[in-house]
C-alpha cells in the first residue's frame, strides 16, 4: 500500500496544489494564452511509455503533474484574452466549489432526499438560473444539468421526437419511439420529422443523428430568411411550410438559435414563431447556449425575452456563466416527454435505483415566501430519469456557488463589460485599413444612447483586407492571420467561415476581461500583426 498517501504526505501534496492554483489564479492576466511549442514537446516526451509496476506515490505524482505535464496544456484558456470559441473563465466561488465537489465525489443520480440534499441543490441551482433570466420557474418544470449544449440539444430533440410522434395522425395516440422504436406505417411521410432552422449549430446535426432523426439535409432543412435580415425567419414562408407539413401529418421541430454563433447576431420574431408552433403543432427548440444571457444587458433584453415560450431550451453554464467545464443546462415545459424518453418502464427499472420522486404537475408553494414553480426536495425527479447519464458528478455545486457569489447584478456586470469590450475592438477593426469588420449590427438594434451599436453583442468577426500582409487573394489568408495572432501567445482567436469566406472570430466571455489592461494588449497585437510586424513577448 506504499502508493497511498499518509496524512502528512496528503497534506504536503495539498499544500503544493494550493500554492500552484493560487499563483496561477493571481497570474491569469499575464500568463500566455498558449503553451510554447517547447513546453508541449517536453510534456509529450515526459509522458510515461507504460504503466509503472510500482506507483510513484501521491507526492511524487503531484510534483510530476505540476512540473512535467501541466506546462504542455493550455495555460490560460480561462484567462481574460482567450477569445476562441465561447469559453468563459471560472469565477473564484465556482473554482473553490468545484474543488469541494471533487473532494466529496458524490454521484448525483437518484433522489434520496432523506439521505442527501444533492438533488435538491441541483434543482435549486436550475431554478436560480431561471431567476437570473427573469423566467418564471413554473414555465420549465422539466430541467436538468448536462455535460453541455450538445447533450442538452440531444435531450430537446429526443423530447420533441416522442412528443411529435405521439401526436402523429399516422400512429397510435400513445406511440413512443423511446418505447416502441422507429415508427412504421404505410401512410407515414418520410422522413417522419423535419427540423427547420436558419444557421443551426453543428451540435443540432449531431443531436439529430444521435436520436435517430438523421442529421443530413433531408431532415435539417434551412428555411428562407427575412429578405431584410438574414438571421430572422421569413415568417410568411415559415407559416406556409407549417401548413404543408401539417396537411401531410409530418412532425416539425423549429430550431431557433439565440445569438448566431459566428456573428453574435439576433434574429427577430421569436414570439411569432412560438405562436405559429402552437397553432400548427410544431415543437420549438431554442438553442441559447450563450445567447440566452445577453438580455442581462437592458438594451438587448428584447431579443431574448421570448425564450420562455420555447418547448425546450438549451443553455450553457461553462460559457457565459463562467463555471467550470462541464456544465450544460436543459429546460422543457413538457415534463412527461422528458421522463417518457429517459425513464425505463417501472417493471424494468433497477430496484436499487428506485425513487419515489415524480413530478407530474406544477408544484404548489409550501409557504408564502416560496416562488411558484419551486420544486420541493421530495418531488425532484431522479436525475438519471431525466438525463442521458446514470453516473454524473456534482456539477450543480460550482453553479450554485457562482450564482450566489455574484447575484443578478454581478452577472449583468460581466455581460455588459464583455459586450462593451467587444464593441471597442470592433470600432478599432472598423477603422483599420488592415481589417474588415464582417458583423456590423443591423439598423433595428439600438443601444442606450439611441445609436446603432457597431456589433450586436460579444462576437467580433473580421477578415484581412487587400492592404494587409495576409492578402485575401490567398484563400488561406484568414487561417494564416489567425495563426500569427495566436502565436503571440498574448491573444487567442478562432478561424471560421462566414458567407463562404474565411474569417477570424473573437468571442469575449470571461469575467476577468478588463477594458483597460486587456484592451490595450489586444489592440497592440492586432495593430502590429496587421502591419506584418513580428511580436516578441516576454512572460
Amino acid at each position: 500500500m506504499t502508493s497511498l498517501a499518509s496524512p502528512d504526505e496528503f497534506q504536503s501534496s495539498l499544500d503544493q496544489v494550493i500554492f500552484h492554483i493560487l499563483n496561477r489564479q493571481q497570474s491569469l492576466d499575464t500568463l500566455p494564452t498558449l503553451p510554447s511549442p517547447t513546453s508541449i514537446q517536453s510534456t509529450l516526451s515526459n509522458l510515461p511509455t507504460s504503466l509503472p509496476a510500482k506507483g510513484l506515490g501521491t507526492s511524487n505524482t503531484t510534483s510530476y503533474l505540476i512540473d512535467k505535464v501541466l506546462p504542455g496544456i493550455l495555460q490560460a484558456q480561462n484567462g481574460p484574452r482567450y477569445c476562441g470559441f465561447v469559453v468563459g473563465g471560472v469565477t473564484p466561488a465556482a473554482q473553490l466549489a468545484d474543488i469541494l465537489s471533487t473532494s466529496y465525489d458524490e454521484n448525483v443520480q437518484v433522489n434520496l432526499h432523506q439521505q442527501t440534499a444533492s438533488t435538491a441543490i441541483e434543482q435549486r441551482a436550475l431554478e436560480l438560473v431561471l431567476d437570473l433570466l427573469d423566467v418564471k420557474r413554473s414555465t420549465f418544470l422539466g430541467r436538468t444539468i448536462t455535460t453541455g449544449a450538445t447533450a442538452s440539444n440531444i435531450l430537446g430533440l429526443a423530447c420533441a421526437r416522442d412528443h411529435l410522434l405521439s401526436q402523429s395522425p399516422h400512429l397510435p395516440s400513445d406511440y413512443s419511439w423511446a418505447r416502441d422504436g422507429p415508427p412504421s406505417s404505410p401512410t407515414l411521410p418520410s422522413p417522419p420529422i423535419v427540423i427547420l432552422s436558419i444557421h443551426p449549430h453543428f451540435s443540432i446535426s449531431k443531436a439529430a443523428s444521435l436520436v435517430g432523426l438523421g442529421g443530413g439535409p433531408r431532415v435539417i432543412q434551412t428555411v428562407p430568411s427575412d429578405p431584410e435580415d438574414e438571421l430572422s425567419f421569413d415568417l410568411e414562408e415559415l407559416e406556409e411550410r407549417l401548413k404543408v407539413e401539417k396537411e401531410v401529418g409530418r412532425g416539425v421541430i423549429i430550431c431557433y438559435g439565440l445569438c448566431e454563433v459566428n456573428t453574435g447576431g439576433f434574429g427577430k420574431g421569436l414570439d411569432r414563431i412560438a405562436e405559429l408552433s402552437t397553432e400548427y403543432g410544431a415543437w420549438l427548440h431554442v438553442d441559447g447556449a450563450f445567447g440566452g444571457f445577453p438580455g442581462l444587458m437592458p438594451e438587448l433584453s428584447e431579443y431574448t425575452k421570448h425564450m420562455n415560450k420555447a418547448d425546450s431550451l438549451t443553455l450553457d453554464g461553462h460559457k457565459w456563466l463562467n463555471v467550470p467545464y462541464d456544465c450544460g443546462l436543459f429546460y422543457t415545459r413538457h415534463v412527461f416527454s422528458l421522463t417518457n424518453v429517459f425513464q425505463p418502464p417501472s417493471a424494468s427499472a433497477p430496484a436499487y435505483l428506485a425513487s419515489n420522486s415524480t413530478l407530474t404537475s406544477t408544484p404548489a408553494p409550501d409557504d408564502e415566501n416560496t416562488l411558484e414553480g419551486t420544486v420541493l426536495p421530495a418531488d425532484v425527479p431522479s436525475p438519471l430519469f431525466v438525463n442521458i447519464e446514470n453516473s454524473r458528478r456534482f456539477r450543480a455545486l460550482p453553479l450554485l456557488a457562482s450564482l450566489l457569489s455574484l447575484g443578478k447584478e454581478g452577472y449583468a456586470d460581466i455581460i455588459i463589460r464583455n459586450i462593451r469590450f467587444a464593441r471597442s475592438i470592433a470600432r478599432y477593426i472598423d477603422k483599420s485599413k488592415y481589417y474588415k469588420l464582417l458583423n456590423p449590427s443591423p439598423s433595428y438594434l439600438s443601444s442606450d444612447d439611441g445609436e446603432t451599436p457597431i456589433i450586436p453583442s460579444n462576437i467580433v468577426l473580421f477578415c484581412p483586407t487587400a492592404e494587409s500582409p495576409f492578402s485575401p487573394s490567398d484563400l488561406s489568408s484568414s487561417v494564416k492571420l489567425t495563426k500569427a495572432i495566436n502565436d503571440t501567445r498574448k491573444l487567442y482567436v478562432s478561424s471560421t467561415s462566414w458567407r463562404g469566406q474565411g474569417a477570424i472570430r473573437m468571442a469575449i466571455s470571461n469575467y476577468l476581461t478588463d477594458k483597460g489592461r486587456d484592451l490595450k494588449i489586444v489592440l497592440d497585437v492586432l495593430d502590429k500583426i496587421g502591419k506584418g510586424e513580428t511580436l516578441e513577448y516576454e512572460f
